[in-house]
């Protein structure tokens, strides 16, 4: 009867202890899962502050693009009207064909004033013009853009080569060749057997030594003054060039049949 009673007083201990110490468990667990509670509501108000944080840069940053974008369209607006005025001011006093290059929209308009106030658009097209500022590998840095203002055919030719100029071989990270290492082609063959001996004749690695390349300007150029020509060239519609306007054989050709030296050409 005694062992009885003390099994069962055993086995009361054993569930009491057993009863505890899940009690105590279940506490333990209750008091980590209420922390664990606390630190995803302070993640929650983190990630709150955060996604504000956030959105105000986004508008920020839409707000500053905008006014950017308003300040483009301002300096536009006031070049075209610029443009506009020197044309009025043309008209009073020049008679003849006239150029008028949009630098913003890549697009030339032949114009003529045939006096009495009259003024008709001879041709329109595409052209291509300054890229701006653009840099090397090495940190060096270029202003490319095309000059805007009034300026006036200075020369015409025909068959004109292009000089490569000194910052070509920087601006393309190719160490500069030194003044023997140049590749002259004879100027004893004819304009097209000059062109044919430069990209047949000679590799691609060997094109870059040649200074004077004819036919990369195309079959004219027109010289408006301080380095800026109007010639050949590709990118038409695109700010691509080197501050050169480029164009179309067809366009060129236009133009150079039209404009006469002394010609007025508004560049907005």
């Amino acid at each position: 009867m005694n062992s009885l009673k003390t099994a069962t007083i055993v086995l009361a201990c054993v569930l009491l202890a057993g009863l505890i110490i899940s009690l105590v468990s279940a506490d333990a667990l209750s008091r980590k899962l209420i922390d664990l509670q606390l630190d995803y509501m302070f993640a929650m108000d983190e990630l709150r502050i955060l996604s504000s944080e956030r959105d105000t840069l986004v508008d920020i940053h839409s707000f500053y693009r905008l006014r950017a974008d308003s300040l483009d369209l301002l300096k536009y607006r006031l070049d075209s009207l610029q443009a506009l005025m020197q044309v009025f001011e043309l008209n009073e006093n020049y008679v003849g064909y006239y150029l008028l290059i949009d630098t913003y929209q890549n697009r030339f308009h032949i114009r003529r004033n045939i006096g009495d106030g009259d003024d008709i658009l001879v041709r329109s097209g595409y052209c291509a013009t300054g890229k701006g500022w653009t840099n090397n590998d090495q940190g060096q840095v270029w202003d490319f853009s095309t000059p805007r203002g009034l300026r006036y055919v200075i020369e015409k030719s025909e068959n004109p080569y292009w000089y490569r100029p000194d910052w070509y071989w920087e601006e393309m990270n190719i160490i500069p060749p030194e003044p023997d290492e140049y590749i002259v082609i004879p100027d004893t063959i004819s304009w097209e057997e000059q062109i044919s001996f430069y990209h047949d004749s000679l590799t691609a690695a060997e094109r870059v030594y040649v200074k004077r390349v004819p036919g990369a300007l195309g079959s004219y150029k027109i010289d408006l003054g301080g380095g800026i020509l109007i010639h050949y060239g590709v990118g038409r519609g695109r700010n691509v060039s080197h501050g050169c306007i480029r164009m179309g054989s067809s366009d060129l050709e236009a133009l150079y049949s039209l404009l006469p030296v002394g010609a007025p050409v508004i560049i907005y």
